[in-house]
């Protein structure tokens, strides 16, 4: 039996995905999300506040003024600090499956593939292409949406960031080879493996070749995991 979704249905998870993806109350306030921490700018209002608002007749001394101007230099040392550090982070997610807080039209959690990472002040944000899209000639292309890193709630390997990862580690293995003699498991026309001084390494989309010298004047391109054994020449 079909469902019969109503429009008043509709309308509540309008206003449930409206209300998540939200970053500031009816009022303007912005809205602090759990494990978000107030950055400088609310320490130096709150300071600001404390100052027009003591008692003229009982004002804080000078060195408590100073000391306090010494704590929020402190703070913003260590906001700067942690402002890095969060930018090195989401660089470290280009090429990573995200899923976000945040919901689509239809209720899910958008997630997808990080292209990129922005700063903008104090915040960090991230391009993640969230499904496809015709651009104005009618092609297919990816379709980018931007988010708050602080919107992040999961991260995932993908298999391409995983292979780049591991040929960059076997391009640096076999640079440290040049030169040495290695033995492929692959056989020649004696029945025997190939054996012969590593020349030179190329780096494929497949993965990591070399070039091993076979005989005089002669080479042969192998794969990197067909390396079975190697010897100083």
């Amino acid at each position: 039996m079909a469902t019969t979704v109503s429009s008043t249905d509709t309308q509540s998870l309008l206003e449930k995905i409206n209300q998540a993806n939200a970053t500031k109350t009816s009022r303007g306030t912005r809205i602090v999300k759990t494990g978000e921490d107030m950055d400088k700018n609310a320490f130096l209002k709150i300071l600001s506040a404390e100052l027009s608002n003591q008692d003229p007749q009982n004002a804080k001394d000078g060195t408590e003024f100073v000391a306090q101007m010494a704590q929020f230099a402190g703070l913003e040392q260590m906001a700067n600090l942690n402002s890095s550090i969060r930018l090195t982070g989401a660089n470290s997610l280009i090429g990573k499956e995200v899923t976000l807080r945040k919901y689509d039209q239809s209720g899910n959690l958008y997630s997808g593939q990080v292209k990129n990472v922005v700063k903008s002040g104090d915040e960090i944000k991230i391009n993640v292409a969230v499904g496809k899209e015709k651009d104005a000639n009618g092609n297919i292309v990816d379709k980018y949406e931007e988010f708050s890193l602080n919107d992040v709630t999961q991260i995932k390997e993908t298999s391409s960031a995983l292979n780049s990862a591991s040929n960059s580690n076997n391009l640096l293995n076999a640079a440290a080879i040049i030169g040495k003699t290695v033995e492929i498991d692959e056989k020649d026309s004696n029945d025997k493996n190939y054996t012969g001084v590593l020349k030179g390494i190329l780096r494929y989309t497949e993965g990591i070749k070399v070039n091993v010298q076979i005989g005089e004047g002669q080479t042969k391109e192998f794969s990197f995991d067909e390396v079975i054994r190697i010897t100083e020449s």
